[in-house]
């Protein structure tokens, strides 16, 4: 599988809802997430499935928004730089960019930690991020970027020995035709310094 492709269906994932294989359950709600299937299912489905031998997260609501525990994700992603926040004594990260506050002057004032992708006011630094969709959009970028930079360098290596291969074949094709001019001369040369050899005439 993609190393991406399990990140960006849990940040587009939409969980919470009621489970369709445990409806008649309680606490069914789809709050847990397999990496491996790369899909989203309740408790229910982690006993009796085999997620239960699968790396998964469960997620977590902080303020009516999807959080993860740092100690579960950062195992399977790197999760420097984002900020965290305590939950029941354990720290935890917003998978997506919380909503912009109407009164967003605090996080323009100069001197404020913001994101660096969406704008968003951070509690203190050395963080960069609000969230790991954050992070992954300006590590997408960078990727970008750097693949790009990185082709254009093979196809600048790729014309650069292109040129030097067509001159070191047109350097020996002017041997063989200076080798082959040359030769048919030193054999006329040869040719005209070899006498032959004086014959006497027949006794009689």
């Amino acid at each position: 599988m993609n190393g991406v492709d399990w990140i960006e269906n849990l940040l587009n994932i939409k969980f919470f809802e009621s489970c369709g294989y445990h409806r008649e359950l309680r606490r069914n709600e789809k709050n847990m997430f397999c990496i491996d299937c790369n899909l989203c299912f309740c408790k229910h489905c982690v006993s009796s499935s085999s997620h239960c031998f699968h790396e998964w997260l469960q997620i977590c609501k902080y303020v009516y928004h999807d959080v993860v525990r740092l100690h579960e994700i950062q195992k399977h992603l790197n999760c420097s730089e984002i900020q965290t926040y305590k939950i029941n004594g354990e720290k935890a990260i917003h998978l997506n960019p919380r909503p912009q506050s109407k009164d967003n002057k605090t996080s323009k004032l100069k001197g404020n930690v913001t994101c660096e992708a969406c704008g968003r006011h951070l509690q203190d630094l050395p963080n960069r991020f609000c969230s790991i969709a954050c992070k992954v959009s300006i590590d997408a970028n960078i990727c970008k970027e750097r693949q790009k930079n990185y082709i254009s360098n093979q196809i600048t290596k790729f014309d650069h020995s292109n040129e030097n291969e067509s001159c070191i074949s047109l350097n020996e094709s002017s041997e063989v035709i200076q080798t082959w001019c040359i030769s048919p001369l030193k054999l006329k040369k040869n040719l005209h310094k070899r006498k032959g050899v004086p014959r006497r005439a027949p006794i009689r």
